[in-house]
């Protein structure tokens, strides 16, 4: 029985099977042509680049000499109310009408103003005492200016010790306009800012603390 030798010929017509080529490694290298894709805009970058900060608390308090403010224009941007000051925490209170006839000294006439910083786009309530007509007090008098000022022009306001009263510094650049949260009324600010800080009955800490009893 005779066997079949393979030739040469016969195993030169095999190809070999090729080897598949391993992955090449992804560079690290953000800016490797394999990955600019990773960078680049998405159509969709306006839409998601608007979003809104969410307002779940608003501070009541001056600006301070360094920071340059505006104030929302309108009347309805401004609240007259009695307000009490801790003068420890620095707190301002809101007091409930029944109970400023039994904080005599205590309760401030005070007018709240919405009010915005160069520095957040979170508002604030700036705290302004009402002018008494009959004990004129410059410090008063000069803040009130100063927020209506504000209204129109970004300005600093700046305690001149010496003078007696407040001097409003207007920014010198054309600076942009603010722009006000549009889904917050002042009824909502005030909420959110006096939510814990309302005088309503006499066991209030803050009165009860007044009378010694705390």
């Amino acid at each position: 029985m005779s066997e079949k030798n393979s030739t040469p010929e016969d195993s030169s017509d095999k190809q070999p099977t090729p080897k598949p080529e391993p992955d090449k490694p992804v560079s690290d290298n953000p800016f490797h042509p394999d990955n600019l894709d990773k960078l680049r805009l998405d159509q969709n970058f306006g839409e998601m680049a608007e979003v809104k900060p969410a307002i779940t608390n608003v501070a009541v308090r001056k600006p301070n000499r360094h920071e340059f403010v505006r104030v929302r224009p309108g009347s309805e941007w401004r609240f007259e109310t009695g307000c009490f000051v801790d003068k420890e925490s620095r707190e301002v209170y809101v007091v409930s009408a029944p109970l400023r006839p039994t904080m005599p000294g205590d309760v401030t006439s005070t007018c709240l103003v919405l009010t915005i910083t160069r520095n957040s786009p979170i508002p604030i309530i700036w705290p302004l005492t009402i002018p008494d007509t009959e004990r004129p007090n410059r410090w008063h008098e000069s803040a009130i200016e100063a927020s209506r000022l504000a209204e129109a022009d970004w300005l600093r306001c700046v305690a001149d010790m010496s003078a007696g009263q407040y001097v409003p510094y207007v920014a010198a650049a054309n600076l942009p306009e603010p722009e006000w949260p549009d889904d917050l009324t002042m009824a909502d600010y005030l909420e959110l800012a006096f939510k814990d800080r309302f005088i309503k009955d006499t066991d209030h800490p803050v009165l009860r603390r007044l009378r010694g009893e705390i």
